[in-house]
This record gives structure tokens, C-alpha cells and sequence, in this order.
């Protein structure tokens, strides 16, 4: 009887622990930014979430790929400039580009500086579980062109990321701006499409027009699909269509 006791005792401190251990581990919220002239909608798209981790100085790739380190992310939302070869921040007044040090598609292409990060980096965080995404996670791109194939290797960015993270990924092909953005809402628009990149799957075509806050929303609600996001971007382009008019 009595070692019947000590093994119900045993068992439930190993559940007990087993517990503690599971709700020490937080699914994440993120926004980054790198380049100060866009830190403010690290700000910005904060009055929409709660509990949300910001991080609004990160110059360099490898600053970022340290802060993807941690719990499980669920959506990262990440604001810089873009390049069909990386992201990359600015600090227009000083004339500073950390475009060498950015976070760049592979160690092969040109202008790689040693305060860098690849996607093979992030790969092998992932593989060591120091980075990790949860299931049907998402992230946004809210930067120029790394929705367009490397004019070297004809990988494409965002295609990339969602391969190694398991993420859905939404990034613009070309010249990413904002059309509205303050503290109700933030629509961004592209010369060309925002795309939607599937792990291993067809990509798809989004539109010129993406409102950040309502796709974050339904994304977070649960309501997050292919069919809700392709519904809403035609709608929205059809209510600027019938305004020109």
C-alpha cells in the first residue's frame, strides 16, 4: 500500500510539473520594425492588439533573428524596406542604410555584411527549436518587393519563409506604401499585388490594397482563410473603383 502511496505521489508531481511547464509556454504576438522611419507603426498597429511584444530598434538581421527566439510565435507582423533579396532599415537623416546587415534571402547573393542573417539562419534556429512557430501561424510583410523571385537564384522571399516557418506569409511584389494609417486603421497598398504565400503550396493573389488591421483581426478571431481575405481585398477594391468613379 504503501508503494502504491509513493507512486500516486510521484505521478502527480510529474503531472504538476508537466503543467507548470505548459503554461510557462505563451504563444506570441510580435511586431518588429527595422529602420526608425518606420517605427512608428510598431505604435500604430499596437493600438489593435493586446499583449503584444514590440520591438521598434532592430538594425541589423541578426538583432532579428534574435528576437524571433522564444515561445511559439503565432502572428508576427514586421515593417521595414524590402528588396527581392532582403529587409533591410534606413535612418534617412543620417544617410545610414543597413541594407548589408539586413535579414537576406541567402549568404550567396551580393552585399551580405557580417551583422547579417539568412533564412538559413532562421532554418537552423528552427531545426535547434531556439525560433518557433505555432500551427497556421501567420506573418505580414510590410515591405517592398520580397514578394518577387531573386533576380539570381529565382527564389522568392516570402515563398521561403513560409516554407522553413510553416507560416502563412503576406508580402507585397512591389513598392509597399501606406494609403491610410493612424490609430483606426492601416491599409497599405502595392504597385503591383499582395500575395499570399502558402507553405509548399500555390501562392495567392491578394490585390493591390491590404487593410493590415482587418486581416491581423480576423486572424486572430479564428476567422482566418484564403476565401476571407480574397472576399474582402475584391470588396475593398471595388468600393475605391465605385469612389473614382
Amino acid at each position: 500500500m504503501q508503494g502504491k502511496g509513493l507512486f500516486i505521489r510521484m505521478l502527480f508531481v510529474l503531472i504538476t510539473k508537466a503543467s507548470l511547464v505548459q503554461a510557462q509556454v505563451q504563444e506570441r504576438t510580435l511586431v518588429t520594425a527595422m529602420g526608425e522611419d518606420v517605427g512608428y507603426r510598431v505604435r500604430l498597429i499596437g493600438q489593435h492588439l493586446d499583449n503584444e511584444e514590440r520591438k521598434r530598434k532592430l538594425n541589423t538581421g541578426q538583432q532579428l533573428l534574435a528576437t524571433l527566439r522564444g515561445d511559439p510565435i503565432r502572428l508576427w507582423i514586421h515593417f521595414s524596406h524590402g528588396h527581392h533579396s532582403r529587409m533591410f532599415g534606413k535612418i534617412p537623416e543620417r544617410k545610414i542604410s543597413y541594407f548589408s546587415n539586413g535579414f537576406i534571402i541567402s549568404p550567396n547573393v551580393e552585399s551580405v555584411g557580417k551583422s547579417s542573417a539568412t533564412l538559413e539562419d532562421l532554418r537552423h534556429e528552427m531545426a535547434q527549436g531556439r525560433v518557433q512557430f505555432v500551427a497556421g501561424s501567420l506573418i505580414i510583410l510590410g515591405a517592398c518587393a520580397v514578394a518577387v523571385p531573386n533576380e539570381e537564384t529565382g527564389i522568392i522571399f516570402a515563398q521561403e519563409l513560409a516554407d522553413i516557418t510553416g507560416a502563412n506569409v503576406i508580402a507585397g511584389e512591389h513598392k509597399t506604401e501606406p494609403l491610410k494609417e493612424d490609430e483606426r486603421e492601416m491599409v497599405f497598398t502595392n504597385v503591383k499585388n499582395f500575395i499570399q504565400f502558402r507553405p509548399y503550396q500555390s501562392p495567392l493573389i491578394l490585390g493591390s490594397r491590404l487593410d493590415l488591421v482587418a486581416t491581423m483581426q480576423d486572424y486572430l478571431q479564428s476567422n482566418f482563410s484564403e476565401e476571407n481575405i480574397v472576399k474582402r481585398e475584391t470588396s475593398t477594391a471595388l468600393l475605391h473603383e465605385s469612389v473614382k468613379k
